[in-house]
């Protein structure tokens, strides 16, 4: 391993060798850029290791060299793997780790470590990842005091001198107001900065930060009603899979508050939104309550009349309701294949009837030999679950209904081995 002084060196070296190594006639595709970012993980771990052994500024200066290189690669390389983005959050973690433990260190090297940020943040290669840069200066705002801060500030204002002629000026603007904010509430506390905070709250992160402050009061109520505007102003849009949805933040506030009756109307009205997470939270509660046993027929009943059957199905399935889930997928046999597994022990009369249905209406459809493979790929499939009687008749029936289909002919011969 080389020496923790030269790490910035070994680090350019690498990275660049890396990079001309995997460039094919002036393109890096998906798997050269893995490789690149394999060998920026491996400059990322000296990184590590050059902090671990409190080497903190060359640690710091390698690292926003491999974030800068990151960004560089996004803008010319085929990334789509999202390697790359790994590299570059890595870097970001690597960089607060660095910035975090110079704030406490003394003046010359805070001041040493943010003139190198600002410098870095000034690069073109931001240009258009407006998101990466802002980021990037918000791990300096640890460092700051009055007069580092006033340097800061100095170059939020360049950045917004051109803002109209910028591509997505709005965007902008948001970015440098949570980033001056969180520069001033580090400056002079959350309280003395908390009329910033509220004339913002249009942005969704500076929402987020008041929400997080009220919790943190116990000041539920207004955390509450911070939630409840913003799930309004959304008109009923919920991302299911998103901690951050103000959905899933106001049962967080609710969990926080120890009010039980709000955390099941939140978690049921979340579950019926199609987020099938909640029902094993729907179940502690009840449980705890001494009430689940009753109030479970009435939640799945309510469940299958919204409109996300996937949800209700996956329900079904962690509950072991197979009545139900078998009169789900009679109503409607979307995905049958992969509900029958659960059903066919139990009912395979039924099950074969519906596959047999199922395929009789695919192969209808079919007009080529992969969609005839797929065919017999249910076929085969029935077979497994020992419906051969049934898999057999379709055979014969489909032989003697498309007679001229060489190439569904020739796939049939092959199921016919398996009966």
């Amino acid at each position: 391993m080389a020496e923790t002084n030269d790490i910035l060196e070994v680090a350019k070296m690498t990275i660049s060798t890396s990079i001309k190594c995997n460039t094919v006639r002036g393109f890096i595709g998906w798997h050269s850029c893995d490789n690149i970012c394999m060998d920026m993980h491996d400059v990322l771990d000296m990184c590590e290791d050059a902090f671990k052994r409190e080497r903190y500024q060359e640690s710091l200066e390698a690292d926003t060299y491999v974030l800068v290189s990151g960004v560089k690669l996004a803008s010319c390389a085929d990334s789509s793997s999202g390697m790359l983005t790994d590299v570059i959050m890595r870097a970001f973690e690597l960089i607060d780790l660095s910035t975090q433990t110079i704030a406490k260190l003394d003046a010359a090297m805070r001041k040493h470590a943010l003139s190198l940020i600002i410098k870095e943040a000034k690069k073109k290669a931001f240009d258009g990842w407006d998101s990466w840069r802002y980021e990037l200066l918000e791990k300096a705002v640890c460092l700051c005091d009055e007069k580092l801060a006033a340097k800061l500030e100095k170059l939020l204002d360049i950045f917004l001198e051109d803002i109209e002629n910028d591509y997505m000026p709005e965007y902008k603007r948001q970015e440098d107001t949570i980033l001056r904010y969180k520069l001033h509430r580090h400056l002079k506390g959350a309280d003395a900065v908390k009329d910033e905070l509220y004339a913002n709250l249009y942005i969704r992160e500076m929402c987020i930060i008041a929400v997080k402050d009220a919790t943190d009061a116990r000041n539920y109520n207004e955390a509450e009603k911070l939630c409840l505007e913003q799930i309004k102003k959304e008109d009923g849009r919920f991302y299911r899979n998103t901690p951050e949805d103000w959905n899933n933040i106001l049962f967080d506030v609710y969990m926080q508050s120890g009010i039980t009756d709000k955390q099941i109307e939140q978690a049921k009205k979340i579950l019926l939104l199609g987020n099938e997470g909640f029902w094993d939270v729907l179940k502690r509660l009840y449980q705890s309550q001494g009430i689940w046993e009753s109030q479970k027929p009435i939640l799945l009943k309510e469940l299958k009349q919204c409109k996300y059957s996937v949800c209700y199905r996956s329900v079904l399935v962690k509950e072991n309701e197979k009545k139900l889930l078998l009169e789900a997928v009679t109503e409607n046999p979307y995905n049958l294949f992969y509900y029958a597994q659960f059903l066919v022990m139990d009912y395979p009369n039924e099950i074969y009837e519906l596959c047999a249905n199922y395929i009789r209406e695919q192969c209808a459809q079919a007009t080529d030999r992969r969609l005839y493979k797929k065919v017999c790929k249910d076929l085969l499939q029935l077979i497994k679950w020992k419906g051969n009687a049934t898999a057999k008749l379709l055979v014969d029936e489909f032989k003697a209904t498309y007679p001229r289909r060489s190439a569904l002919l020739d796939e049939l011969q092959k199921v016919e081995k398996k009966l």
